[in-house]
């Protein structure tokens, strides 16, 4: 071999050769990045050169295999401790304002760990400085990173329950109830009837208004129900007893003359669930007490899946009658503006009370249907742009293409010398229009789809549901937001700090 041809082994690794110095610069940056600087101390001692020579070293190594530091500086920033980021972000509620501030206040000290340890010049108030530097550097991408990248809350592998599922969840409740071991004394039930006909009489309802109603009251006293009540005086009662008087309360016709009748129905079947979901003391009878607490559970539910299930059903029925009404009207693409309109008159109050109110909706509730009712800023968008095109269908689309085509619109004045471009740019406004309806239609039947599954969540079948199945963790990785914290601080800290100016030695 030539001896032009010989380069001296420094030279080759002052240039930056050889995958084995490579190795030991991406080494050099992964200790020193998990261990905020101190593995350049460490080394130091061991070897006996000084932290002083391990500094320059990796400063050295540094500029030499630059690529490969900042991979290290990466994998060390998994390696740093997470301060619980994640665990206090999920106690303060696991939303992206919880996030940001457990990543950034948890960054904070992360980062002026980060800038005090990553000093070597002997300096204290070099290490203040550089440890404010990190901090301040650290919090915000901290803030950031955590509510864009962080574990978001938990969430229920629990599916939905349908409209036909509450209803059978219902049935299925009622049934138990029925065939219930709990037996309460005549005499309770017969106090509570007492009481619900004088609450009655002070609502100004009267047993000639509300024969049914009265009905209920005397079979809750002990009579007028042979075959279904124990008609002997003192004779146990039974949940099954129960719920054959709210059953005949239920069959009251549905007319404007036994309007009243069902109103102060409503108060007489209330009273009766709630003798059995929370019996008054001294009215269980020994020896079924833990019966009559399995029949309070299994009313509590049966009556929750019910109210969920005519809520759902008040919720379907309503998109169902906008569907009807739009596709009847304008070939179903004005469906978004009938969907808010029924959603509009459903919440509508009149002396303080809405349809939804009565129904039983909860102001969460009613709020997302206000909400909806509004209209969102992208679904609004799409309304207005696809109004202004055409796409609502009837006269609106050959009024768009004359306006943007031959009419003298947008496009014949920048065609104008091509009339036939005009024209087929002006009846492409309609087509662009439609297809913005269809997308805005199809965004509103999402919302409110996505509206009608928090209604049915509200049921003690979805509770059931979600203990069984248990949580699963939001989407996110508390690792990776951290680590992408860190790597992104301790960057930016090498361009502040200049350890090879002065060194300590230790």
């Amino acid at each position: 071999m030539a001896s032009d041809d010989w380069t001296p082994v420094d030279e080759k690794e002052a240039a930056g050769g050889g995958w084995l110095d490579t190795a030991n610069d991406f080494g050099r940056a992964v200790s020193n990045a998990a261990t905020f600087g101190m593995a350049n101390r460490l080394k130091g001692y061991i070897s006996g050169t000084g932290t002083d020579e391990q500094a320059r070293l990796s400063e050295e190594a540094r500029q030499r295999s630059p690529y490969a530091s900042v991979v290290g500086d990466v994998y060390g920033s998994f390696a740093i401790p997470s301060l619980g980021a994640g665990g206090l972000a999920a106690r303060m509620g696991g939303g992206a304002l919880a996030r940001a501030g457990a990543y950034g206040a948890t960054g904070a000290v992360t980062g002026a760990a980060a800038g005090a340890g990553n000093t070597y010049t002997g300096n204290p108030e070099d290490y203040l400085a550089n440890a404010g530097i990190g901090a301040a550097i650290s919090a915000p991408l901290g803030a950031i990173g955590g509510a864009a990248f962080g574990r978001g809350p938990a969430v229920t592998r629990a599916e939905t329950p349908t409209q036909a599922e509450l209803w059978a969840a219902k049935n299925t409740g009622y049934g138990a109830l029925g065939r219930s071991g709990a037996r309460y004394e005549q005499s309770a039930l017969r106090d509570v009837a007492n009481e619900a006909e004088q609450r009655l009489l002070a609502e100004r309802f009267h047993w000639r208004d509300s024969p049914a109603t009265w009905r209920g009251i005397e079979e809750a006293r002990g009579g007028g129900a042979p075959g279904q009540l124990n008609t002997g005086f003192g004779a146990p009662v039974d949940p099954g007893n129960i719920d054959f008087i709210v059953k005949g309360l239920n069959k009251i016709p549905k007319t404007e003359a036994t309007l009243t009748d069902r109103e102060s129905a409503r108060i007489l079947k209330r009273t009766l669930n709630d003798f059995i979901e929370n019996p008054p003391p001294g009215a269980v009878l020994p020896g079924t007490e833990q019966a009559a607490s399995q029949a309070s559970t299994l009313a509590r539910n049966a009556r929750g899946d019910y109210g969920a299930y005519k809520r759902v059903q008040a919720v379907d029925e309503l998109i169902n009658n906008a569907q009807n009404t739009a596709g009847a009207t304008h070939s179903g693409l004005n469906l978004q503006n009938e969907l808010r309109k029924g959603v509009r008159t459903f919440i509508k109050e009149k002396g303080g009370e809405s349809v939804a109110s009565k129904a039983g909706f909860i102001p969460a509730e009613t709020e997302a249907m206000t909400l909806f009712s509004r209209g969102t800023l992208p679904t609004n968008a799409l309304r207005y742009t696809s109004a202004a095109l055409g796409g609502s269908g009837g006269i609106g689309a050959p009024i768009a293409a004359a306006a943007y085509g031959t009419g003298g619109g947008v496009a014949g004045q920048y065609f104008k010398d091509d009339p036939a471009t005009a024209g087929a740019v002006g009846l492409m406004a309609p087509v662009l229009g439609t297809a913005l309806r269809v997308a805005g239609n199809r965004r509103a039947n999402n919302e409110i789809a996505a509206m009608r599954d928090m209604i049915a969540r509200r049921s003690p079948l979805y509770d059931y549901r979600t203990s069984m199945s248990g949580m699963q963790p939001g989407a996110g990785s508390p690792q990776t937001a951290k680590a992408m914290r860190d790597v992104l601080a301790l960057e930016l800290l090498k361009q502040q700090t200049r350890p090879e100016q002065k060194y300590e030695s230790w």
